[in-house]
């Protein structure tokens, strides 16, 4: 494993001509997650503070600037919602929120470049249990690709400040969820939609040269997904029920320093 790590920057860079780049994060997110009915009204609404933690690698190949991220958000949300019969219930929402990425960007004149990401997150979201009332736990996955734009400006010799947007969604994923009182089920997701705002300065000796830099960036990502259909719902085999997941909104904001390495 040790002798393929050393190899890998050094073929990289014979065949591109720029051997990449490793960096490692770590920061805060500020999250938000709404579920609402079909008619806007909100079911449910969680907010908290949760740790993130991250490793990337990037490079340029050809002109085309690539980079790969693993991010990994973790913690607790207040839970405001309702029970089944409609009445209020608050508690706890531990989430650990997994987010792998790929993106790669074409430059098309000075400062300005054009990309695209496709992107796959996992959820684990555990409802805790409140009195009388039980938790239950859910797994959500599911894919989004997204196109961007992005201005990059020198602002001294050692500091650059980069901006980028993106505009995307996906496809319907999945949620499996362990009711209480019903057998393991797994409910489909409706499409979703996303805008994410990010920004970037990096310092160091530059953005060719090997060594150690660091990086300080804001993130903002919204995210809509529809409602999904309905499923039957199972106990021992004879339906009792039936379940779906309800349109939901998140919002993310975090805050990062990161530590670069290039080779």
């Amino acid at each position: 494993m040790a002798v393929s790590l050393l190899v890998l920057p050094g073929a990289a860079a014979a065949t591109c001509g720029h051997a990449p780049s490793l960096g490692a994060r770590a920061g805060a997110e500020r999250s938000l997650w709404q579920e609402r009915d079909a008619q806007g009204a909100t079911l449910v609404r969680e907010s908290g503070t949760l740790r993130a933690v991250g490793l990337d690698v990037t490079g340029r190949c050809r002109g085309v600037d690539w980079s790969a991220q693993w991010t990994l958000a973790r913690g607790d949300r207040g839970y405001d919602g309702q029970t089944t019969t409609q009445v209020p219930f608050q508690t706890v929402s531990r989430l650990q929120a997994q987010h792998l990425a790929a993106q790669a960007w074409l430059p098309v004149r000075s400062g300005w470049a054009v990309g695209t990401q496709v992107a796959y997150r996992h959820i684990e979201r555990d409802i805790a249990g409140q009195g009388n009332v039980m938790g239950y736990p859910e797994r959500f996955g599911y894919w989004q690709a997204a196109l961007g734009g992005r201005y990059q400006a020198a602002l001294g010799a050692q500091l650059r400040l980069t901006a980028s947007v993106w505009l995307g969604g996906g496809p319907g994923g999945r949620v499996h969820l362990d009711l209480p009182r019903a057998d393991p089920a797994t409910l489909r997701l409706g499409g979703s939609r996303l805008l994410a705002l990010d920004l970037q300065l990096d310092g160091g000796e530059g953005a060719d040269r090997p060594g150690w830099s660091w990086q300080a960036g804001m993130s903002y990502r919204h995210e809509q997904h529809r409602a999904g259909p309905s499923t039957t719902l199972m106990r021992n085999g004879v339906p009792v029920g039936a379940a779906s997941q309800p349109k939901f909104v998140q919002h993310h904001l975090r805050g990062t320093a990161h530590a670069t390495y290039r080779f």
